[in-house]
């Protein structure tokens, strides 16, 4: 996926028909994908996810976290906390996936070493 359908795809997802807020879920879309960085949630070569790596599961996470912090679209604290919820949930299934995979690897590699 390029940066530009995930755009779309992120502005479908909140459901915004013109391009007038795309500066600022650019930021966001950017900051998602360096909060999954910093929480340890990587690609199988341990690189961070980018918006040509991401799968579905990882642009899922995005699109929630855009919505969680996109201004003043969310006036329902209840939806918010929800939301809030939704992605730390996300991303800490991206986390064990991360850790799995890694630990996997290592321990393939600590065989043939053997």
């Amino acid at each position: 996926m390029t940066m530009e359908s995930l755009l779309l795809s992120v502005r479908f997802a909140c459901r915004i028909m013109d391009d007038a807020l795309d500066g600022e879920i650019m930021e966001l879309i950017n900051a998602g994908f360096h909060d999954l960085e910093i929480s340890g949630v990587a690609d199988e070569n341990g690189d961070p996810y980018t918006a040509e790596t991401a799968d579905q599961l990882v642009t899922t996470a995005i699109k929630t976290y855009v919505k969680l912090n996109l201004g003043d679209l969310i006036s329902d604290t209840n939806y918010w906390a929800k939301l809030k919820s939704s992605y730390d949930e996300q991303k800490a299934q991206l986390k064990m996936r991360t850790h799995s995979s890694s630990s996997y690897t290592e321990d393939a590699s600590d065989e043939s070493d053997s």
